[in-house]
């Protein structure tokens, strides 16, 4: 029967080959095939409504385990406990926010709604979904922050408003064809992580986009001139850097984009009836002592710089690796957090080789980044967050909280060694009042962070905590500032502060690259 089938399918070519056309044999091959097909069943194609049907009770299982992983094998604290006995704790679902996605919020959306029906299932009466109706405004809100916001913990500011008891905090990243969802639960009034699971699920087919895009230099273009559309007579756009997805870490890509997006924006202001040729582009950074100076009561550290003068921009932006394109997202930043963004893809093989896309590690997991807890601690620089420094260059740190608290903060090398840079012997007491913006180095502290060779990504990490437990650390990690711990990674620090017994814990980090 098989070798049959093969002659008539090589003769059926051959006539195709000649250009000639028999509608006999197309119904004869037509009755063969469905003869073939019914001889042999289990040859058949499958049908696409069972395999749709086969995916989404796949994924609806996925989702059912992740719910089950967070709710059925948490690990509660004793303040958590007693609030289990009094009533249904509530539970938010953390919304994503579209510049941290590789894909469209809109696909976003379904595994988080899918994720949620999950939850309100698996909790039953035990607890209370916050889910998008509920949140509403507050969810738009968030997602909408962005720029236009002086928020420096949008968790936070969902936590406070929802006036949840727990916050499922999502991260989505992409894998070939492949999401990667997880999820941890996260205790809001002490800021403790009590569960996490994770899952990956196959994008369907209309989801994945089609290759295609510009050249490195005809991007750059494009983005200055959509950027520069909407600016009025600038007089300098200071450039944060071009960062690798949300890792927050610069690459030779990055800077390389920046320079030539830098030559498009003159090329941009020289041309056209405006001849705006003489604003300035240069790095973002406030000079030591103006950043000593400045009042971070409330807001970023680039927000306060564009108070100052009202034609100046802040550049930044992220880049995201595909398969076949880099897909660049750029927002200039104006005075009162107004904005302006690009979005467009570079072809990859248009991207010398000698430039980096992937970035080596940084010591803190992107997951450990995001600042979770009940307190806003605000970590910055005097080049903003997530800086990009030069040998010689020297940093400076910003550090706030908006309530009384004991904190402390710790610089990670890319050597692997880890330094408690604060509290420190010319500042000895690690509490902090709200609102108060402790600099380190402060003016007159005998030492600076200068950077020196060799270059690589490193790390800041803060912990602020409702007491004083800084003895109970040290008897695990070691005393001392600035003398090297016993612990080698970020990991095994954080384990120590949350395993803390009775506190709330807030955590905030900053990735630093050095050039």
């Amino acid at each position: 029967m098989l070798g049959v089938l093969v002659g008539y399918l090589r003769f059926i070519c051959l006539v195709c080959a000649l250009g000639v056309v028999f509608p006999a044999f197309e119904s004869m091959a037509q009755q063969n095939t469905d003869a073939f097909h019914a001889d042999k069943p289990w040859r058949k194609k499958p049908d696409e409504k069972k395999k749709k049907a086969k995916k989404k009770a796949s994924d609806l299982k996925k989702f059912k385990t992740m719910a089950r992983d967070l709710l059925g094998r948490p690990h509660w604290s004793e303040r958590f406990l007693n609030l289990l006995d009094q009533e249904a704790p509530k539970i938010a679902v953390h919304p994503f926010k579209e510049d941290e996605l590789p894909i469209s919020l809109e696909e976003a959306q379904i595994y988080v709604d899918g994720f949620t029906r999950a939850l309100v299932k698996q909790a039953g009466d035990r607890y209370a979904i916050v889910g998008r109706k509920e949140l509403g405004a507050v969810i738009h809100d968030i997602n909408e922050m962005g720029t236009r916001s002086d928020s420096i913990n949008p968790l936070g500011d969902l936590i406070s408003r929802a006036r949840s008891d727990l916050l499922a905090v999502g991260e989505l990243s992409l894998k070939g064809e492949k999401i990667i969802l997880s999820y941890k639960l996260v205790e809001t009034e002490t800021g403790r992580i009590v569960s996490a699971s994770q899952k990956s699920f196959k994008r369907k087919a209309g989801e994945i986009q089609e290759a295609g895009g510009l050249s490195l230099n005809g991007a750059a273009q494009k983005a200055a001139s959509v950027l520069m559309r909407d600016v009025v007579n600038p007089r300098k756009i200071m450039v944060q850097g071009l960062r690798y997805q949300t890792s927050g870490v610069h690459t030779s890509f990055g800077r390389y984009f920046m320079g030539t997006l830098g030559d498009a924006f003159r090329r941009q202001g020289a041309s056209g009836p405006r001849n705006i040729n003489d604003f300035d582009i240069s790095e973002f950074v406030v000079e030591e002592e103006q950043f000593r100076g400045l009042k971070l009561a409330s807001g970023s550290v680039e927000s306060h710089r564009l108070e100052r003068h009202k034609r100046d921009y802040v550049l930044k932006g992220t880049y995201w690796v595909f398969d076949q394109w880099v897909e660049v997202r750029l927002t200039l930043i104006g005075q009162g957090g107004t904005s302006v963004s690009w979005r467009g893809r570079v072809i990859k093989s248009e991207i010398p080789a000698n430039l980096d896309l992937i970035p080596p590690p940084a010591p803190i997991e992107e997951e450990a980044r995001k600042p979770i807890g009940p307190m806003n601690l605000y970590l910055s620089s005097n080049k903003g967050e997530n800086p990009l420094f030069k040998v010689g260059q020297k940093m400076v740190l910003a550090l706030r909280v908006d309530q009384d608290a004991y904190v402390s903060c710790y610089y990670l090398q890319a050597d692997h060694q880890i330094f408690r840079i604060f509290p420190n012997p010319f500042v000895t007491s690690h509490k902090m009042n709200g609102g108060f913006t402790q600099k380190i180095p402060a003016a007159g502290m005998p030492f600076s962070f200068e950077f020196t060779p060799p270059t690589g990504v490193e790390a800041v990490k803060c912990f602020a905590l409702d007491r004083d437990a800084l003895l109970e650390v040290g008897r695990q990690i070691g005393k001392a500032a600035f003398e090297p711990l016993s612990l080698t990674t970020e990991r095994e620090l954080t384990k120590v502060y949350r395993s803390l017994p009775n506190v709330a814990l807030s955590e905030a980090s900053l990735i630093v690259t050095v050039q």
